[in-house]
């Protein structure tokens, strides 16, 4: 049985009149699974003409132009998406009449076939291809047929008992021998006709099989079983003839964008061209076609309330009670089980909530900005099919200036590495995403970029330097000591000699990385053997140290490093 709200009346100033736009809450829907139309309900037919895609949902903006006629007019939309979200559902319309808004009610229509048409349209061809694929079989048999016939035929006799003995042993010794050479030739040419047929139904059966896999592939990106659709019944009144043009609007998942981002580097000036693309992909069961796209970076789906906090009070853990026995005489007597789980009885455990989880020219998208979002309204109209595959639009294209310079961390891998690095500066965050990198229009790699807010700095790697080699070996010049003993401390030495040539035609800073022991005990000592190092634990971590050189054109430079470790020799330190 469906609900039905209260009538909503919302009329506006002559002469253009407008229908509800506030959020329909409140309103109960039908769950009935089917319901059919009446004879005089209006069937009013929708398109989708805006759609707005978040993260991880859109909101859909379906359009629909009706003829009222005076009194109650009850309109009909079918073919709306199951998974649609109830309570996100708006209506609102505009007409030269008083038009206003009574109930609203939703009801489910049960189908015999799949509701979405591209995958309605895939299935046919599926088993058009499968009816096909039987016919040529039927042949194949057939003509196989044939040839055990046209054998039998050829190489028999009168007698059709001989005869088929003859066939299946193979005997041609019944044919008298002036006729066996033309029985011979009357096979071979016989046979070879229908073989060739058979060959034949057996390219096509192949060519099926190709198209068949094609199209199987196909339905499994956009195929979603549903045989199920929506249909939303309007209760609407005019004080006279007129047109309406009736606004529905809801949210639905299936929908996601995300950045994509592709960065390059001219590594003379240090200029960065970085360009932010979206991605966008659907399978909401609803095709998109020729409609108006905005991308948004609001997250309807995530949670819009403050967490709860609860008290947290700390108190000492309760004392246990003393055993207490009554005398028998008393007609009872606690048991010292029951007493046991009583004193050893642990407090409450303290209950905390989870914290929530934090996840040629080419035209761009005009940025609408917002205190707390930001929108991208994609240029032209779109078509992305349900299922379909990703699409890629330009967002914003915008230039930095960067500082270059090389780092290698050697002992892992001796090659040099470009490094950029400069300052975000747009007061729309960078969000994270996956970003290609080119050097000088080349792609040289792939990168995840974290999250940027204005004025956070940016580090990318842009490959290999090839004008420079670096070799990293154990110092000759120094001796390596395992295990000496010193009094009754044992020290451990290693040497190490980082040779670096550049083949540069101007200078570049460059820094060499390595992770050095460091103690986690008072009784192992560690120290710093050779060149120091110009930084200690870079980006807070323990141990990692660089080396800074100014790396002069078509030079070469060392660096000669190590470290030592003593520890009590009754004890063993692994990884050393």
């Amino acid at each position: 049985m469906s609900n039905n709200t209260s009538d909503l009346s919302f009329k506006s100033p002559s002469p253009l009149k407008l229908v509800s736009s506030a959020a329909l809450f409140g309103l109960l829907f039908s769950a009935q699974f089917s319901s059919q139309a009446l004879a005089d309900d209006i069937i009013a037919k929708s398109n989708i003409e805006a759609v707005t895609v978040y993260p991880g949902s859109a909101k859909v903006t379906r359009v629909s132009k009706i003829s009222l006629s005076t009194g109650n007019n009850e309109v009909v939309i079918e073919n709306l998406p199951l998974n649609l979200n109830e309570s996100s559902l708006r209506v609102s319309g505009e007409s030269q009449a008083d038009v206003s808004l009574g109930s609203i009610e939703l009801f489910r229509n049960i189908k015999r076939d799949v509701v979405q048409e591209q995958e309605k349209e895939i299935r046919q061809k599926i088993e058009g291809v499968e009816r096909e694929q039987k016919r040529i079989r039927d042949d194949i048999s057939r003509n196989k047929t044939q040839i055990q016939f046209i054998r039998k035929m050829v190489l028999g006799n009168n007698n059709a008992k001989q005869k088929d003995n003859e066939v299946n042993s193979g005997s041609y010794t019944n044919l008298p021998l002036d006729q066996w050479k033309q029985a011979w030739n009357t096979l071979d040419s016989a046979t070879a006709e229908v073989q060739e047929k058979i060959r034949q139904s057996e390219v096509a059966l192949t060519d099926k099989d190709l198209i068949l896999n094609k199209l199987q592939r196909e339905l499994q990106q956009v195929a979603t079983n549903q045989k199920e659709s929506r249909s939303a019944k309007l209760q609407v009144e005019s004080n006279g003839a007129a047109e309406l043009t009736l606004n529905l609007t809801y949210q639905i998942n299936g929908a996601r964008w995300e950045p994509v981002y592709d960065a390059d580097l001219d590594t003379e000036t240090g200029d960065i061209q970085l360009k932010t693309l979206a991605q966008i992909s659907q399978r909401t069961g609803e095709d998109w076609t020729g409609v108006d796209v905005t991308l948004s970076t609001l997250r309807p789906s995530a949670g819009s309330q403050l967490p709860v906090l609860h008290p947290w009070a700390l108190d000492f853990m309760p004392e246990p009670m003393p055993m207490v026995r009554m005398e028998k005489s008393s007609g009872m007597m606690m048991n010292d089980s029951v007493m046991a789980e009583v004193a050893m009885a642990p407090a409450p455990a303290l209950v905390r909530r989870a914290a929530p989880k934090k996840k040629m020219r080419q035209q761009q998208s005009r940025l609408i900005s917002a205190d707390f979002s930001a929108e991208y309204k994609v240029p032209g109209n779109i078509s992305l099919d349900s299922g379909s595959n990703k699409r890629r639009f330009a967002l914003t294209s915008q230039d930095f200036k960067s500082k270059v310079r090389l780092a290698s961390a050697p002992r892992m891998d001796p090659r040099a590495m470009i490094l950029a690095t400069t300052k975000y500066q747009d007061e729309t965050p960078l969000l994270a995403g996956s970003m290609s990198l080119y050097r000088n229009g080349s792609f040289v790699g792939n990168t995840f970029l974290s999250q940027k807010l204005s004025g956070e700095e940016i580090k990318l790697s842009f490959g290999e330097d090839d004008k420079v080699k670096i070799k990293f070996l154990p110092d000759p010049d120094k001796k390596r000591k395992d295990g000496l003993l010193f009094g009754k401390k044992k020290v451990v030495e290693r040497h190490y000699k980082v040779s670096v040539n550049s083949n540069h035609n101007k200078p570049y800073s460059l820094s060499l990385h390595d992770v050095l022991p460091v103690s986690s005990n008072e009784d192992i000592k560690v120290k710093v053997l050779g060149d120091l190092p110009t930084k200690t634990d870079v980006d807070d971590k323990k141990g990692v140290s660089s080396w800074d050189i100014n790396l002069l054109p078509k030079k070469s430079v060392n660096i000669k490093y190590g470290y030592s470790v003593s520890y009590p020799e009754d004890r063993v330190v692994p990884g050393l």
